[in-house]
């Protein structure tokens, strides 16, 4: 899922959020009772077609989401749907819910076998993952998608795993290091910053969480399901961050933007390494890590023939060029001078 980042998007995504929380909103009491509104099944009617229509609508302008996806986020607004209105309000429309729901079940379950059959093969992705010499952040999906399939379903679960198992079980592993290793994170405040995320994020759950607790359930559960993924989220990113720094081993370049982005580049396709100059157009994928100040980009790296960029949960971006910035760009010259 990537957001389109245009005018229509912005547009998009405002009216989203005017939907969404004006449709929470109208069926507070306090709200109900200060506007001295009536609600009546019709006004139902009208926050249904919002939250399982418009909204999905909506969100497939801002986002690119495939059309299986902004199915789901129709059932999904039918169940928030459920949860926003009263049930005597709701009552009548119940069967559309059902109907919603049924829909759905039958397409997890058409996922989950595609799931099942990626356990299955678990040896067999091994097994390829082995044969192509990579790092599980270059491997992983790719073997899957080899062995098993492409369906987005299973990159998006999949990328959760490869997630949880960066954030989990490698802080033990240590970072390459031979000559074709040029770091990008150790002269950024990119670790530090991700760590000062997570202790926002930790006083934010135990202050907030417990706040919402006395209002809504249902939103301080969601809260700290959001806040636990997001965690998990930036321990994956400093490992990755950490773990795998630019490397250009086997005539290729391996690049990484924490756990967001990934790229692998043949270095018979660079067509040309333009270090400074002009600034980077808005196509031009960055690999730079943050800093507390804005920084920009050492070189812009233009290729002879497009490549698939791995991003934020498995989707797929066509590159041709890149804008990338590290420790020491003489070294990375150096390595790149004979291209």
């Amino acid at each position: 899922m990537v957001y389109r980042k245009n005018r229509k998007a912005h547009l998009a995504m405002a009216f989203l959020l005017l939907v969404l929380t004006s449709n929470f909103l109208l069926y507070q009491t306090g709200v109900q009772e200060f506007l001295s509104l009536q609600v009546t099944s019709g006004v139902a009617m009208g926050s249904l077609i919002d939250l399982a229509i418009i909204a999905p609508l909506l969100f497939y302008a801002a986002f690119k989401i495939t059309i299986k996806q902004t199915i789901g986020l129709m059932v999904a607004g039918l169940v928030i749907a459920r949860i926003f209105i009263p049930f005597e309000l709701f009552a009548p429309f119940a069967g559309i819910l059902y109907t919603g729901i049924a829909v759905e079940v039958l397409l997890v379950l058409a996922e989950l076998g595609l799931l099942f059959l990626v356990i299955w093969k678990v040896p067999q992705i091994r097994k390829q993952m082995k044969k192509m010499n990579e790092d599980p952040i270059y491997s992983m999906l790719p073997a899957i998608e080899k062995v098993v399939t492409k369906n987005v379903f299973i990159q998006i679960f999949m990328s959760e795993i490869l997630m949880m198992y960066y954030a989990f079980f490698t802080w033990k592993k240590k970072a390459p290091s031979h000559a074709g290793v040029v770091t990008m994170h150790e002269k950024t405040s990119a670790v530090a910053i991700n760590i000062m995320l997570i202790h926002a994020i930790l006083i934010e759950t135990i202050g907030l969480h417990w706040w919402l607790h006395e209002k809504s359930l249902i939103l301080s559960i969601v809260l700290l399901l959001l806040n636990i993924y997001s965690v998990t989220f930036v321990l994956a990113d400093i490992q990755v961050t950490r773990l795998h720094p630019m490397e250009i081993k086997s005539g290729k370049l391996y690049i990484t933007q924490g756990f967001a982005s990934r790229i692998i580049v043949p270095l018979s396709n660079i067509k040309e390494v333009e270090w400074g100059g002009s600034p980077p157009s808005k196509n031009t994928v960055k690999f730079m890590y943050k800093d507390f100040e804005e920084v920009d980009p050492q070189a812009i790296v233009y290729l002879h023939e497009a490549v698939q960029a791995t991003m934020f949960l498995g989707m797929k971006k066509s590159v041709t060029e890149f804008a990338i910035r590290v420790d020491e760009p003489e070294k990375l010259k150096h390595l790149l001078q004979d291209i």
